[in-house]
């Protein structure tokens, strides 16, 4: 299974628990798809398929198999559809617009798309949902150049975080003077970033300096400060390549979803993740305390979603 582990972010524990409930919903996204992606048709007949069925605003369970026709007892020729794999996506808010894009695989044939975030300079790496897709896009492919020139074309992906568990925290106290100092900062970093990016050697050397600046910074406050008064965010990767993240994040809005097949309820955070954007769903049952705008959250998650062609 792919992203089954964070089932209950989205309402589907009660589901996943009660196999006739399960078979259900995997028959409702096989036969009545929102959205689906079709490869052609191979040497054997088989017609590989990628199909989505929404259980609420912007989450629910997709499935992973092949139709193909084939005579039955009395000789007619019917289709038969065969699933293979299922799992679980959320969609973000908004598109997220990146850089430097590319997409890697791992030993269990996973695809994970690795970018740099647009508006922050951040790098961050995602589980990628459309497979087929973008397995299909690859294949067409017939050299480095080509390659290259696709993944440089890649200039949006839509994701969202699926919580595992998270907890609100308060909020760091910013003083007028702290808060100035830090937008002068945002907009310095900003304008070597856009430099950098335009080639400037000087621009990633001085990018480089003040990160140094800023871990150093942390260390000496590590000292004798909380961690959490240290750290107004974090967004770190717990396992390379899996998409599995601790995070630390504002909460900027908030919404009560319910899960269709379960009835079960959960939360739609926007938060924002060292000035990256970000979608966020949890349940009711795995989220202490009330998040509001303005709060933090703190948890674990699975970042996942689509890339954009």
């Amino acid at each position: 299974m792919r992203l089954n582990d964070f089932y209950r972010s989205i309402g589907l524990r009660g589901v996943v628990e009660n196999t006739r409930k399960l078979n259900k919903v995997l028959r409702l996204a096989s036969f009545s798809p929102d959205f689906s992606y079709e490869r052609k048709k191979d040497k054997k007949g088989r017609i590989y398929f990628d199909r989505y069925k929404f259980l609420g605003a912007g989450f629910g369970v997709s499935v992973h198999g092949y139709r193909h026709l084939r005579t039955n007892k009395e000789g007619k020729r019917i289709e038969k559809h065969v699933v293979m794999d299922w799992g679980v996506f959320a969609q973000g808010h908004q598109d997220t617009f990146v850089s430097g894009t590319f997409v890697d695989s791992d030993a269990d044939q996973l695809l994970y798309c690795f970018a740099e975030d647009a508006h922050s300079g951040n790098n961050f790496e995602f589980r990628v949902n459309n497979v087929l897709e973008i397995l299909d896009k690859y294949q067409k492919l017939s050299n480095l150049n080509e390659l290259d020139s696709f993944e440089d074309n890649i200039q949006r992906v839509n994701m969202a975080m699926m919580m595992v568990y998270a907890t609100v925290v308060l909020p760091v106290v910013k003083s007028d003077e702290n808060q100035s100092f830090r937008e002068q900062e945002d907009a310095i970093h900003k304008e070597l970033l856009a430099r950098a990016r335009m080639g400037d050697i000087d621009a990633h050397q001085d990018l480089q300096n003040m990160a140094l600046e800023q871990e150093t910074d942390l260390r000496e406050r590590l000292c004798h400060e909380d961690l959490l008064s240290v750290f107004e965010g974090y967004f770190l990767n717990l396992v390379e390549q899996s998409g599995i993240f601790s995070v630390l994040a504002d909460i900027t809005a908030v919404e009560e979803l319910t899960n269709e097949a379960s009835l079960e309820r959960l939360y739609r955070l926007t938060v924002s993740i060292t000035d990256i954007k970000i979608t966020m769903y949890v349940s009711e049952a795995d989220l202490v305390g009330a998040p509001t705008p303005g709060m933090r959250v703190m948890g674990i998650g699975v970042l996942q979603g689509t890339v954009m062609l």
